[in-house]
């Protein structure tokens, strides 16, 4: 800032012997002055006491100049009374005993710090008297004038070109700028005090930004920002992402009121009247020692700092962050919060999966120092075991079944005998089922079960209700060249071979025709039956046999007769 105006006023002293008068009014030599008075009269009535002063003058002051606080007189009548002379125009005069204490006051003041002393001193009074050409200011009981030029009033507004005023009673600071001990006057101006203000801000602002670092006190924690106190003078902002290298942190969680900081100034922001503050610009990046001593694949302990829905955050020891993801905590595929396997404070160990130091990024991971869990279920499980899985996921084509840490697919074909089943329809999230482990891939890390191989399978089931040698009918699904196969239950099948079925047949087989089959071999195990036509022929034969035998004895029919008969 540059150098403001002086004040003509008060800042040639030699004008001051003549400014004086201008400022109190024309007196006839006595104005201001103290003079010896007597009390002629005291009316009470009329709230008024006069005061003879020679050459017949008897001017009079209010009742109230010389009442104490209890409203008692304090003089009488023919009492000598010391006054002071206010006004002297046209052989009028006016005397007040207030201004003689108030004098009085002022010279007490005067003598007890000296003119030297008091000049330059900045005070804070109380407007006591408003007039046109100044203010009465009172601080402990003692007066000072402030002439209106040295008040430094800006224009009301563009339409009225008057001076603003203060009002009675503000309180205003101003600086002392000439005693007249023999007139018991002291002269103050704002407008110096303001300047000096000025100036001396200006210099603290230039001496603040010039500093290195400094200390500064937090007054107040705000969830953007702290707002600090410098020097008990003046104020200063630290934004979130000027607190800590880690980035943008949220302010109360690092600092609270009355805590000391050590700051830089940034600059000054002329509007907000304050300073822009830095903590972590006098404080180390840590950035420079990662860069130093930390590598990718490296082992490192951090501390927990933060937990979100996405990840975890975490303090590596020197005022720097890592990032942990969700995704890098577990090996399971489906952790629903980070708050279920870490809270705030924990201390991990963790591998480095990403560190770059220009943007201030270091990626961890915690799952890749954990155990892989496929690789404990390989240790733990070998192919045809038999295991419990929980269902944890139903799609179109099957179900997927969590064993331990891992899971693997069950697939529909695999569910039940049935090939219409289906995992969507029979099971439910959450279910837990025995399961056979019907193949690991090792390669894709890929786990294969199978629930039916563990049930009956349907012709194991037909093997407990029918025995060798029964007759059974069913309709032939397919037709191969080695014979046919005759669905002859629910999801069971049977095979007759051509040298099972009578030649003059064979060429009437077709999808759908319904045929008689003996049972000539039942395998549980290798889930098979077989059965042959020409055994229920021959077993219709030696029944008919049979009976002619038995009838041959009662009748004399021939054994073609007792065809025809069982033919009609």
């Amino acid at each position: 800032m540059g150098q403001m105006a002086t004040n003509e006023e008060f800042e040639n002293n030699e004008n001051f012997a003549d400014m004086l008068p201008n400022y109190l009014g024309n007196d006839d030599k006595v104005v201001n002055q103290v003079i010896e008075g007597k009390v002629v009269e005291i009316r009470e009535s009329e709230g008024k006491v006069l005061i003879g002063i020679g050459d017949k003058k008897e001017p009079y002051i209010p009742l109230s100049e010389i009442q104490d606080s209890e409203g008692k007189i304090l003089f009488k009548k023919g009492d000598t009374i010391n006054v002071v002379v206010t006004s002297s125009k046209g052989g009028s005069v006016r005397v007040s005993y207030t201004k003689f204490l108030e004098q009085e006051l002022t010279k007490k003041f005067i003598d007890e710090h000296g003119v030297e002393k008091i000049e330059g001193m900045v005070i804070n009074g109380t407007i006591k008297s408003v007039s046109k050409k100044g203010y009465t200011l009172e601080e402990n009981g003692v007066r000072f004038y402030l002439p209106l030029v040295n008040a430094f009033l800006s224009k009301k507004n563009d339409k009225d070109t008057g001076e603003r005023q203060l009002q009675a009673d503000k309180k205003v600071r101003a600086k002392v700028v000439k005693v007249d001990k023999d007139k018991n006057l002291i002269i103050v101006s704002r407008k110096r005090y303001i300047q000096d203000e000025i100036r001396k801000r200006q210099e603290s602002i230039k001496n603040v930004l010039a500093r290195e670092s400094f200390q500064a006190k937090v007054i107040a924690v705000l969830k953007d920002r702290l707002v600090v106190d410098i020097d008990g003078t003046m104020k200063g902002y630290v934004s979130a992402d000027e607190i800590s290298h880690r980035g943008k942190v949220v302010p109360f969680k690092t600092n609270k009121p009355k805590d000391i900081v050590n700051v830089k100034a940034i600059n000054y922001d002329d509007k907000e009247r304050a300073f822009n503050l830095s903590i972590k610009a006098v404080t180390v990046d840590p950035w420079l020692e990662i860069q130093e001593k930390i590598e990718k694949g490296d082992t490192i302990e951090v501390t927990v700092s933060n937990i979100e829905k996405y990840g975890a955050f975490v303090d590596i020891g020197n005022e720097a962050e890592g990032f942990l993801h969700v995704s890098e905590i577990s090996w399971d595929k489906k952790i629903n919060s980070p708050a279920d396997y870490l809270k705030v404070g924990d201390v991990i160990q963790v591998e480095v999966v990403e560190v770059n130091p220009i943007e201030h990024r270091l990626r961890v991971s915690r799952k890749r120092l954990l155990p892989k869990p496929f690789d404990l279920f390989t240790q733990k499980y070998r192919r045809g075991g038999v295991v419990e899985g929980e269902v944890t996921n139903l799609t179109e084509f099957g179900a997927f079944l969590k064993i331990d840490q891992v899971e693997g697919l069950l697939r529909n074909v695999d569910l039940d005998w049935n090939q219409n089943t289906k995992c969507k329809e029979t099971l439910k999230i959450g279910d837990k089922i025995k399961v056979k482990i019907s193949d690991i891939d090792t390669t894709h890390e890929k786990i294969t079960l199978n629930r039916k191989v563990l049930l009956e399978t349907p012709i194991q089931e037909f093997a407990k209700r029918h025995r060798v040698g029964e007759v059974v009918k069913g309709k032939i699904r397919d037709i191969k060249e080695f014979g046919a196969f005759i669905t002859i239950g629910e999801n069971v099948d049977a095979l007759i071979r051509n040298e099972d079925m009578l030649p003059q047949n064979r060429d009437e087989f077709v999808k759908g025709l319904e045929i008689e089959g003996m049972i000539i071999a039942i395998d549980p195990k290798r889930d098979r039956i077989r059965l042959s036509v020409k055994r229920v022929e021959r077993a219709k034969e030696q029944q008919l046999l049979k009976e002619f035998n038995n009838a041959g004895s009662n009748h004399n029919s021939s054994f073609g007769d007792l065809i025809k008969e069982k033919l009609r």
